[in-house]
């Protein structure tokens, strides 16, 4: 019995850290979703305070573990997403605030993020169609469609 009890206290200490780790993120990303609308950048600073806080918590979790692993799937995704940077396709800051939610996460639920973040942006593409007729050279921010793709990839994977 007392086996029993012990477990319930280990899963409600892990269920914890979870919605500590995915409220973190979701400050983070709503400041970015605000300053990207506001001033059409993703400030370094916001980027590098979000970055040390998801490694502090993976340490806090994982130990040397996982901030080794968390590096390595963030700089694989960066790597994977930088080719849309260089067709200006993608803004750095873009590039940045989804690795630092793959440090959060993990790299592929990031870029299962992107993906569906990629559709949530056609949202605005099309009011912005129908509005002025002439959508091209007109610059999306991504940080909403990729927080709402965060939202969503989180809530089929059971987290809400």
């Amino acid at each position: 019995m007392s086996f029993i009890i012990q477990l319930t206290k280990t899963h409600r200490l892990l269920y914890k850290q979870e919605v500590e780790n995915i409220v973190s993120l979701f400050l983070f990303l709503s400041l970015a979703v605000w300053e990207d609308y506001h001033t059409q950048k993703i400030s370094n600073f916001l980027i590098l305070s979000a970055f040390i806080c998801a490694i502090l918590d993976q340490f806090r979790q994982n130990r040397f573990h996982g901030i080794v692993f968390s590096l390595f799937g963030a700089g694989f995704l960066i790597l994977i997403l930088f080719p849309l940077y260089l067709c200006s396709a993608l803004g750095a800051g873009d590039i940045k605030l989804l690795g630092v939610t793959s440090v959060f996460l993990s790299w592929r639920l990031t870029l299962t993020a992107f993906f569906v973040s990629i559709y949530l942006s056609l949202v605005p593409l099309i009011f912005l169609f129908f509005r002025k007729k002439k959508c091209l050279g007109t610059k999306i921010p991504m940080s909403g469609p990729i927080l709402g793709g965060i939202l969503l990839v989180l809530y089929k994977e059971g987290c809400f």
